[in-house]
């Protein structure tokens, strides 16, 4: 499920897309985990840690990690601007 099919994806260059008609301030923790190309475990470490910015919690017992699109993207721009582990593209 690579490409452009989803809401989100990589273009060439291994940057993140988001949709122009995706409107959604946040998006949930497995969603997030594949736009970033990341188990969905690490990310919510990293969210708990407190080094996501934007990360938050929803739901009565606050189980629910939901991250805000636009500063998932400029901390992921930050992090390594698209590139998985060991490799360039």
């Amino acid at each position: 499920m690579q490409g452009r099919s989803g809401r989100h994806g990589r273009n060439t260059g291994g940057q993140m897309i988001l949709s122009s008609l995706d409107k959604r301030r946040s998006i949930g923790l497995t969603e997030a985990a594949r736009v970033l190309g990341i188990p969905p475990r690490t990310l919510r470490r990293h969210a708990a840690e407190g080094a996501v910015p934007g990360a938050f919690r929803i739901g009565k017992r606050r189980s629910h990690w939901r991250f805000r699109t636009d500063i998932l993207e400029c901390w992921f721009e930050r992090q390594g601007g698209g590139r998985k582990n060991g490799g360039s593209r």
